[in-house]
């Protein structure tokens, strides 16, 4: 089963700022148990029946609802993003997907940004060679390649328990455990908003998975549109 609403909270909360990150994680709180007890809900972003995400990232969409109508179906005018930011936010929101339990769905082209309105313009050529994507396209595959990668390494992520650390507007922190030696604790870290924030992570040993760094906890300093992955190596 495919969770839609987890779709439309997700552009909701990271690309239209409809809603703050701090209300965003009530509802993932919620959300967890709404399909019953034991469900695995298919989780994603983007699908043939919807104008691609990027477009939405971008704000080009504003509407977290809208799917294929001839006016965005039928159209070329969709053009590829050049810009890093709307790259960013949709990382953000794989980053989430991919950081939280369920079954996630990347759409083709997807982990490239590639742009196309509704059907039958969401099913563009898929692009195969690095030559022809923009600087930011490879930055965002190169993201979700490192983000599936730690999925599949720490499998807290889709066997463990969420606990919000902190949640604000613009910021959340959140950790994955419940896996005792089996898995490690995860600390998710993310950012949306267009300036630096700070946010408080626990204390101890913990190695951050993207950037291969490591930090004793508390503050740390979160990039603009950023994502920061701490596994706890106590």
């Amino acid at each position: 089963q495919f969770d839609f609403p987890f779709k439309a909270r997700v552009c909701e909360a990271l690309f239209s700022f409809q809603m703050g990150l701090d209300d965003f994680s009530s509802w993932m709180d919620n959300n967890d148990g709404f399909y019953g007890e034991n469900a695995i809900m298919t989780t994603w972003i983007g699908n043939h029946d919807i104008p691609r995400p990027i477009h939405f990232a971008a704000g080009q969409i504003t509407n977290c609802r809208e799917g294929s109508h001839p006016g965005n179906g039928w159209t070329s005018s969709f053009s590829q993003p050049q810009n890093a930011v709307a790259y960013e936010r949709l990382g953000l929101a794989f980053a989430v997907m991919l950081t939280n339990p369920g079954i996630p769905l990347i759409y083709y082209g997807d982990e490239i940004g590639l742009a196309g309105g509704g059907d039958p313009d969401n099913r563009r050529m898929m692009t195969w060679s690095d030559s022809d994507l923009n600087q930011h396209q490879l930055a965002l595959r190169t993201l979700l390649s490192k983000l599936g990668k730690i999925r599949q390494e720490n499998k807290v992520l889709t066997r463990g328990q969420r606990r919000t650390i902190s949640s604000a507007d613009d910021t959340w922190v959140y950790r994955m455990e419940g896996c005792t030696g089996d898995s490690p604790d995860i600390t998710v870290a993310i950012n949306r908003s267009d300036w630096g924030k700070t946010v408080y992570l626990p204390n101890g040993n913990l190695e951050e998975l993207l950037t291969e760094t490591s930090t004793s906890g508390g503050a740390i300093e979160l990039p603009p549109r950023s994502v920061r992955v701490y596994r706890s190596a106590d």
